[in-house]
């Protein structure tokens, strides 16, 4: 009997695993095109001109948007049913997880001001989007995220069996 719970364990845990992933993937995508239209903007304002990113970019960022989406919900809907179906799981307590919502966020937002400034500071505004700075963002991102979904599922209906109000 213990064999099918940990291969219903462990099958479930693989699809929370690509599903974080998926998100992953879904935020390199929006922060890449938001960095080439950053960037695409800036160089505009220093020259004057009216530069537009090309259509490509603006798919790129749609897709990732999409997929952060659909990712987020498929972990916030599958990890309610599991807490529900298993309702020992151990949580962690809901002061450390908006801590990390609050320090991640912080984080991300210093980080996008500080590169702002100094794209804005470079002589000839670089094109080419810095893989450092994106990895940064999908990093605290994945973070802020995966943590709002574990809060998420606390206040979610049926998380402490109590009946769903009409």
């Amino acid at each position: 009997m213990s064999g099918g719970f940990t291969a219903g364990v462990s099958g479930f845990m693989w699809r929370m695993g690509g599903a974080l992933v998926a998100c992953i993937v879904g935020l390199c995508m929006l922060f890449w095109a938001l960095e080439v239209t950053a960037l695409t903007a800036f160089a505009a304002t220093d020259t004057g001109g009216d530069a537009r990113p090309s259509t490509g970019t603006y798919l790129l960022l749609f897709a990732g948007l999409v997929m952060i989406n659909l990712a987020t919900f498929y972990a916030l809907t599958h990890w309610s049913r599991y807490l529900r179906e298993h309702p020992g799981t151990k949580q962690p307590p809901v002061i450390l997880l908006v801590s990390i919502v609050i320090v991640g966020g912080a984080a991300l937002v210093l980080g996008v001001a500080t590169h702002s400034d100094w794209i804005r500071a470079q002589d000839p505004i670089p094109m080419n989007p810095r893989q450092g700075f994106v990895a940064y963002e999908v990093m605290f991102a994945t973070l802020v995220i995966a943590t709002l979904v574990l809060l998420a599922v606390r206040w979610s209906p049926g998380f402490r069996r109590r009946p769903i109000e009409d």
